[in-house]
């Protein structure tokens, strides 16, 4: 009795049956299509994560070797920058220069600044010169290799004759020098 009940029961609602069937058969295809999906998006996140631990590794052994060289580099410029007390020393070098290259020296004041860096002073220096361009030129070229560390911060020539063999050069010098 109970199988022929049950087979009038579907007879009755065959659609509903079908739906169901229906449903469960999507339901089993999408679960699945979750699962196979997900096992290969696992192992390019894997993947992906170990890649990373890699590469972090890597940077942080290169920033390691970059601080030591860059340490190194910057002991190596503070041994090589000049005195406090050497400071007549670099005025006679720019005055000798501007002497090789033909220019006739103007003004020059300078003022001490303190600096961020620990143990050095700068001075910024305005100077004056005349002389040809060609010559102004070439000084120019001379104190920017001057010996320690310095900086040319500003340049600018100027002309008040109608002649241009003689021109005149403003320019503003930061000179970098250690306490001790």
């Amino acid at each position: 009795m109970k199988k022929k009940h049950l087979i009038q029961i579907v007879r009755d609602n065959l659609v509903l049956v079908s739906i169901t069937a229906l449903l469960l058969v999507i339901d089993g295809i999408i679960w699945f299509h979750n699962i196979y999906d997900d096992a290969p998006l696992q192992q390019k996140q894997l993947e992906w994560a170990m890649k990373r631990r890699q590469l972090a590794s890597r940077a942080e052994a290169q920033l390691d070797g970059r601080y030591t060289s860059d340490k190194a580099q910057m002991q190596q410029l503070y041994a090589k920058t000049p005195l406090r007390h050497e400071f007549p020393r670099i005025i006679s070098e720019i005055l000798d220069n501007m002497a090789l290259n033909d220019t006739i020296p103007g003004t020059m004041e300078y003022k001490t600044q303190k600096t961020s860096l620990e143990n050095i002073v700068a001075y910024t220096m305005h100077c004056n010169a005349t002389g040809t361009y060609p010559n102004l030129k070439r000084l120019i070229g001379r104190l920017e290799q001057l010996n320690g560390l310095s900086t040319l911060d500003s340049i600018s020539f100027s002309s008040s004759e109608q002649r241009a063999d003689k021109v005149a050069l403003n320019l503003q010098l930061t000179i970098y020098l250690r306490e001790k």
